[in-house]
């Protein structure tokens, strides 16, 4: 299997854009772009997303750690390049974080989940981190989205009709 083109024809599922951030030991605010995550379970509240495991933030990932994933909104994409790169010192660190080591906050975000690391799986060169829903704020705004190893906005068709995805509490009656 190729590897460049199975990441190409990956890329082709459009997807949000998102930054994890949480606290590596040390403590050290870490950050990283993730475009793997998706909604688990309702009940009890669940997502996923997925890290590579030659991620130095990895660390920060483990079982009943706090992190926060930040949907980001449209106007965000140099927020995403600045939390892909590889590396570490993507926050401005002051004593007051030093003394308080949360999940930083990406200021802007379209939505804010917090979540603490419920389960890890293995996935071949990634692991699946699987966190527990805590908290969650948002606002509204149009999402960064991600295509074909570029980002867009998100723009729904003119006749579309919003789509109810829970089921209509009458059928549960007939």
């Amino acid at each position: 299997m190729d590897a460049r083109e199975l990441r190409r024809v990956f890329g082709l599922f459009t997807t949000g854009v998102t930054v994890v951030t949480a606290v590596s030991p040390g403590p050290e605010p870490v950050g990283v772009t993730a475009n793997s995550v998706t909604s688990v379970s309702l009940n009890p509240p669940l997502l996923l997303w997925c890290l590579a495991n030659k991620s130095n933030s990895l660390g920060a990932f483990t079982l009943g750690a706090p992190f926060a994933v930040h949907i980001l909104e449209a106007q965000q994409a140099d927020i995403a390049l600045h939390f892909a790169r590889s590396g570490r010192a993507k926050f401005e660190v002051d004593a007051w974080w030093q003394s308080h080591p949360t999940p930083p906050v990406i200021d802007g975000a379209l939505a804010r989940i917090e979540c603490q690391v419920e389960a890890l799986h293995p996935g071949g060169d990634h692991t699946i981190i699987v966190g527990r829903v805590l908290a969650m704020s948002s606002r509204s705004v149009q999402p960064l989205a991600f295509h074909a190893s570029r980002f867009g906005k998100f723009s729904p068709q003119r006749d579309s009709v919003n789509v109810d995805v829970w089921p209509d509490p009458r059928d549960a009656w007939m």
